[in-house]
């Protein structure tokens, strides 16, 4: 979990791991220097949950090498990140576990729900598109947008270690990146469960840079397209025009 300055939201967020039933989990949390509060309610979180938070306050070069340097110190054989703005649904790591047990790369993701800075749902259309786009996948689709809501997304060890991890240089469109790579190697699980809520508030990346991270994700599809010749070129029209749809909506629809 990479977090700096989201005291309003860590507690939540850790919860919403630890308090997960019937499987063993661990949770690293990556603060790089918060201020606002976030260590001293961490440290409190960690004096109620002992081993299972780890926690790490070392300096970082961004979002992309906090998750890398957790998945490094990382026990388990099953992946997730977890942004600490957002939060899991009771039962979900239930869900994931047995779909991803094994030695060959696999990965998976479900579904979400919007929810405000209280809170409290949002945003129903959007939930059901990507709801709708996500219910079956393909490559070539996956090129069009990323519809792929990145804290319903689990994966084991032998499929990070095969993709390499995130690329440092990408900061708004990170996981969009690894998707794509994931999918080089094999196609995911889709189930249709609610696994995780994605927050949407005024000071997240998503919310103050929708412009720069919708150009970014071209960018991203375009340097994987090129394997998928004419369809992929096709697939490239689609995603521009898909994004200049998504910045009329979400002109309306985010804070």
């Amino acid at each position: 979990m990479p977090s700096y300055q989201q005291a309003a939201f860590l507690e939540e967020a850790v919860r919403s791991v630890l308090e997960q039933r019937e499987v063993e989990v661990e949770l690293l949390v990556m603060d790089p220097g918060s201020t606002d509060g976030s260590r001293e309610l961490l440290r409190d979180l960690h004096a109620e949950f002992g081993d299972k938070l780890q926690l790490h306050f070392d300096t970082d070069s961004g979002q992309s090498d906090a998750v890398n340097r957790g998945m490094a110190l990382a026990r388990g054989e099953i992946l997730g990140w977890l942004n600490s703005d957002d939060r899991l649904r009771p039962g979900s790591l239930q869900k994931v576990v047995s779909l991803l047990i094994g030695t060959k790369p696999k990965w998976m993701y479900g579904r979400t729900g919007i929810i405000n800075a209280k809170g409290l749902p949002m945003s129903s259309f959007i939930v059901l598109y990507k709801n709708w786009r996500g219910r079956r996948f393909s490559l070539a689709k996956l090129l069009t947008e990323n519809f792929i809501p990145q804290m319903a997304v689990f994966w084991n060890r032998p499929m990070w270690e095969r993709s390499g991890g995130l690329h440092l240089d990408k900061h708004l469109d990170m996981d969009y990146d690894l998707w794509l790579r994931f999918a080089a190697v094999a196609d995911p699980i889709v189930i249709a469960a609610e696994l995780a809520d994605f927050r949407v508030h005024s000071a997240a990346k998503g919310s103050r840079q929708t412009n720069e991270q919708l150009a970014a994700a071209f960018t991203t599809a375009r340097l994987h397209a090129a394997r998928l010749g004419m369809k992929g070129r096709a697939a490239l029209l689609l995603h521009r025009l898909m994004e200049w749809r998504t910045r009329l909506a979400y002109r309306w629809l985010k804070p």
